[in-house]
């Protein structure tokens, strides 16, 4: 791969001038905190009206509650506990855009994990796939035991493994255009996608895009081995990381 060249990456300038979509994922653990609706707005404006050059962009904020289910909670206690916030959240950033009247409420989509897996054709057959490569390579282990060991949690057991990898493939088939995603404004004319969320990318995230196990291309997507740092305002590009060298 070269030499490590992480510190040449710099903020987008421009979006394209091209329909697109913005992704944010919510972690169910940073709902309430980092990324509440408030600071997904904040967020969002480092975007809108600066980076876009036309005002064909949506944004859609995907909830990762259904991955919660890699525990041994309840699913009826976890669905108590993440339904409210979804919701919540959900209104309270919807109630922050209608005070905005340079805002088109239609550009943003909600959607749940669940509805995500659902949208997917293949997805069982993917994940199983996923799961034996994961076993029979030991790179795989390593950057995905250590983004665990960066995330700070407990212990590292095959529902933590699942979590991991469940989140990494749903990353890696939504970049390549392989889950279709509804947006009331673009309607499905998207030319680029763009992952974006507050911190670094999973090792195993930019692993899984190098090595593109399954062969997927999405070459109308600019964006299709990126990720955007909404912390430090970086994008960055999969395709020209070192995995060895690279600290994220």
């Amino acid at each position: 791969m070269g030499k490590d060249l992480t510190n040449q990456f710099f903020d987008i300038n421009k979006l394209p001038a091209q329909e697109g979509l913005l992704i944010f994922p919510i972690s169910m653990s940073r709902i309430s905190n980092s990324q509440n609706a408030k600071r997904c707005f904040d967020h969002m404006k480092r975007f809108s009206p600066n980076k876009i050059i036309k005002p064909v962009v949506g944004l859609n904020m995907v909830y990762g509650d259904y991955l919660y289910l890699y525990s041994n909670e309840k699913a009826s206690k976890l669905r108590k506990k993440f339904m409210p916030l979804i919701l919540q959240h959900k209104n309270e950033f919807m109630k922050i855009i209608s005070k905005n009247p340079m805002l088109i409420p239609q550009a943003f989509s909600f959607s749940t994990w669940n509805q995500i897996l659902l949208a997917s054709k293949d997805f069982v057959n993917l994940f199983g796939q996923i799961r034996k490569r994961y076993k029979g390579d030991s790179k795989f282990r390593k950057y995905l035991k250590e983004d665990f060991l960066a995330s700070g949690k407990g212990k590292l057991d095959q529902n933590q493994i699942d979590f991991f990898l469940e989140e990494t493939l749903i990353f890696h088939l939504i970049t390549k255009g392989q889950i279709p995603l509804h947006n009331d404004y673009v309607k499905g004319h998207e030319k680029w996608v763009l992952w974006c969320y507050p911190g670094k990318p999973l090792k195993s995230q930019i692993y899984l895009s190098q090595k593109n196990f399954f062969n997927f291309k999405n070459k109308k997507n600019k964006f299709e081995n990126c990720f955007y740092d909404l912390e430090e305002k970086k994008l960055y590009d999969f395709e020209r990381l070192n995995l060895e060298k690279v600290k994220v």
